[in-house]
């Protein structure tokens, strides 16, 4: 019988800028895919070097970190353009109150037994509560800051992705010199050549 693995890992979509005509601002569209691979050492042996490289690298932790930090910068860029595009934040500012209830009082008049019973268990004192009241605050952004960020984070970005690329190709170029059984080793550890 086979060895299988059974990894599960996530890859995010390309993030999708749409348009609100109507609204004039970028809203972002973004989804997740959840893929369950099962890949056994037979299936390794079938794949063509450039097929196994590609299996082994893009199943590292390393690699994986790599894509969730670009999926960070691009929500954090997303929000950004957010931002840019209300022109402000909206900070929320809480307190605890005391909220007196008064009290809650039936006529029990006339009746008897758990008629009674249950009239009274329904009257009830006046009591102090203590509640969260949030009240919420635009304030303006200052558009040049905000601009700069933006760029940075663009900037941080092209960075990372270059660095991804590389780090990736990096990795191929080793694993493709590597035999189908060493390769699904690799692959079952999640660990780079």
């Amino acid at each position: 019988m086979p060895a299988k693995v059974c990894l599960n890992f996530h890859l995010p979509l390309d993030l999708l800028a749409l348009s609100a005509r109507g609204l004039g601002r970028a809203s972002l569209v973004a989804a997740g895919l959840c893929l369950i691979s099962c890949t056994s050492l037979e299936d390794f042996q079938a794949m063509d070097p450039d097929q196994r490289a590609e299996s082994v690298c893009s199943a590292t932790d390393a690699y994986h970190q790599r894509k969730r930090s670009l999926a960070d910068l691009n929500q954090q860029i997303t929000e950004k353009e957010n931002l840019l595009a209300t022109g402000y934040r909206v900070y929320e500012s809480c307190q605890l109150v005391t909220v007196t209830v008064p009290a809650k009082t039936v006529d029990c008049t006339g009746l008897s037994d758990s008629a009674l019973q249950n009239c009274l268990k329904a009257n009830t004192p006046a009591t102090n509560e203590t509640r969260r009241v949030c009240r919420q605050v635009p304030v303006p952004i200052d558009y040049s800051y905000e601009m700069g960020a933006l760029s940075d984070l663009r900037m941080a970005r092209e960075s990372q992705l270059e660095y991804h690329e590389m780090e990736t190709d990096d990795c191929r170029a080793r694993a493709r010199s590597l035999s189908p059984e060493k390769a699904y080793l690799l692959y079952k550890d999640n660990a780079a050549p």
